[in-house]
């Protein structure tokens, strides 16, 4: 097929394009200038920043990075997360702390997207929930609100009242090492669509959301955490292709966009700048001629992106800061949180930083705290504290749950039916799985033998893997980025030439089954977290029958339209 088996309507004028006001805030609401004017320099610097940190509790380092350095908001981490009523009582504590130093209430954020990318799992009390690609390959859109609804509450549950998501890139390019199925569709229109809803689902649920990564980080062969990669299209298909989902965000108000460390030549011709650092970027692009009026935060500072191409964190976050960012990512580490904050204060001394660059960021984050949405406050200025003793109990409900498993039975896909056909299985089936270790656990889940190999398979794991393939077995293989380990591939090939029916499970990417040998049947979960795994199950024996459309168009070279799927068929 040459485009995805659905197609969404396109989107109507309202949706796609920017918004130029700032959000409401209806009266009565806290006189933003009379709190900015009362605060010192220091406590404007520590506003704008948003810290990471070790451990389960609020620690003494902790707690004077709150209380002596005056730090707007915290991230919290999977190391930051035991269950929902340790998480409640951190929150609260931290929340406290604050209040406490007669600062404003604190931005408690998490990257907390679906799919790969969740702090809050089912291990710790949490509901699991598919990815972005997931959810678009449902083709329901309403699935992607009510998801974000349901994730929400459950932050607000545990006192998180800031979500690093949606995903709004546009994920073009298969060999992209790091988006992925973190993007809704390779489609702008479809990614905006899905995205709006996931946004609007957050927001809806009292949960402020971030679109990431502006301009844009679907179209890179590069992992920005590593190092520095290049968008190098013309600003007329950036405008056709990247644009499309962060103007149809700002349109539907959402709180804050994400900015990334991506050099965009169209944009900024200097070399080895990222669009984090740019002004021409975050001031002259986005706020000038996008007229976006709500918060700009940077991906996190320490990623290697900005390091590797000369900024170390705190002239990173000066940088940043001074380009037009108003809120500043830190992992862990207060030791270079400190190091940041003296930078900032020396640059906005010495006049590198106009005050009035950090009063117009520390503005917009005290109105984000002060925000109302539908008639209902946000609550971040003086927020209240959870119930510690309900969260364990709201976390990781039936209902939640189902939720999430009725949404991932509608994303699995068959793009092929092979030959021999080998769903669904049958039971007493002789059965062979053969994972990478992104797959780890279908065959312990299916019970039946199973052999892991290396991402790269070596001819040793390939040739014990083909004898273990014998009495007309059916062969399972869970692929992960067999379009950067072509080794996967002939393993999948050399089970084809033995005749024995072959299933390929792409785990991390659809793109994976381009490549793949046509009398292989071939199957896209679009991730394998539990319910993503349980979904799978159901189709591989036939309780479910798979239901999903592909998200993506074409490979270049080995475009989609040699494929089909399920609903092609």
């Amino acid at each position: 097929m040459s485009t995805p088996s659905h197609t969404a309507p396109p989107l109507s004028p309202s949706l796609t394009q920017p918004a130029f006001t700032p959000y409401p805030t209806p009266t009565p609401s806290p006189d933003i200038e009379a709190l900015l004017a009362q605060m010192t320099l220091e406590e404007k610097i520590g506003q704008v920043m948003v810290i990471g940190f070790d451990g389960l509790e609020a620690d003494a380092g902790l707690l004077e990075m709150i209380q002596k350095y005056h730090v707007g908001g915290v991230i919290l981490f999977a190391r930051n997360v035991e269950s929902p009523h340790q998480v409640a009582a951190l929150t609260n504590a931290l929340q406290s702390a604050a209040l406490e130093s007669d600062h404003p209430g604190l931005l408690v954020a998490i990257d907390q997207e679906g799919g790969r990318v969740a702090r809050l799992t089912e291990a710790k009390g949490f509901t699991e929930f598919p990815s972005a690609m997931a959810l678009t390959a449902t083709g329901d859109v309403e699935a992607s609100r009510s998801v974000a609804q349901a994730m929400a509450a459950e932050m607000r549950a545990v006192g998180i009242n800031a979500d690093f998501a949606p995903d709004l890139d546009v994920n073009n390019n298969p060999a992209n090492p790091v988006i992925g199925i973190r993007s809704f569709s390779s489609e702008p229109e479809l990614v905006a669509e899905y995205g709006v809803a996931f946004l609007e689902g957050l927001q809806a649920g009292g949960v402020l959301a971030f679109g990431k990564h502006f301009p844009g980080h679907g179209d890179t062969g590069v992992d920005s955490h590593v190092s520095l990669p290049i968008v190098p299209h013309e600003r007329a298909r950036l405008e056709a292709v990247e644009f499309v989902p962060f103007k149809a965000a700002m349109r539907a108000n959402v709180a804050g966009i994400m900015s990334a460390h991506v050099t965009f030549p169209a944009i900024d011709a200097t070399p080895g700048l990222a669009a984090t650092l740019s002004p021409k970027v975050l001031t002259g692009l986005l706020r000038d001629e996008l007229g976006y009026g709500g918060l700009l935060v940077t991906d996190s500072l320490e990623m290697g992106a900005l390091v590797q191409s000369g900024y170390p964190v705190p002239v990173a976050a000066a940088t940043a800061l001074q380009a037009g960012a108003d809120l500043l990512l830190f992992n862990r580490d207060h030791t270079l949180h400190r190091a940041a904050f003296r930078e900032i204060q020396t640059w906005v001394q010495d006049g590198r930083i106009p005050e009035t660059r950090l009063n117009e960021a520390v503005r917009r984050v005290l109105q984000t705290k002060a925000r109302w949405n539908a008639g209902r406050s946000f609550g971040l200025l003086d927020p209240k504290p959870v119930d510690v003793a309900a969260a364990d109990a709201t976390c990781g409900t039936l209902e939640t749950k189902a939720l999430s498993r009725a949404v991932a039975n509608q994303s699995i896909t068959l793009v092929r039916t092979g030959s021999p056909a080998a769903l669904p299985l049958t039971p007493g089936s002789k059965l062979l799985v053969v994972e990478t270790p992104a797959a780890n656990g279908l065959g312990r889940e299916l019970d039946v033998p199973f052999i892991v190999v290396d991402e790269q398979p070596t001819r040793a794991q390939r040739q014990s893997a083909l004898s273990m393939a014998r009495d007309g077995r059916v062969v399972i293989v869970a692929v992960a980025d067999a379009s950067r380990f072509p080794e996967q591939v002939k393993l999948v090939e050399a089970f084809v030439k033995t005749s024995s029916p072959v299933i390929v499970v792409a785990i991390r990417t659809p793109y994976d089954l381009a490549t793949m040998p046509e009398q292989a049947t071939l199957l896209a979960t679009y991730g394998l977290n539990p319910p993503t795994l349980e979904a799978l199950l159901n189709v591989l024996w036939g309780e479910v029958l798979p239901q999903g459309h592909l998200p993506v168009t074409g490979t270049p070279g080995v475009p989609f339209s040699r494929m089909t799927t399920a609903h092609d068929q």
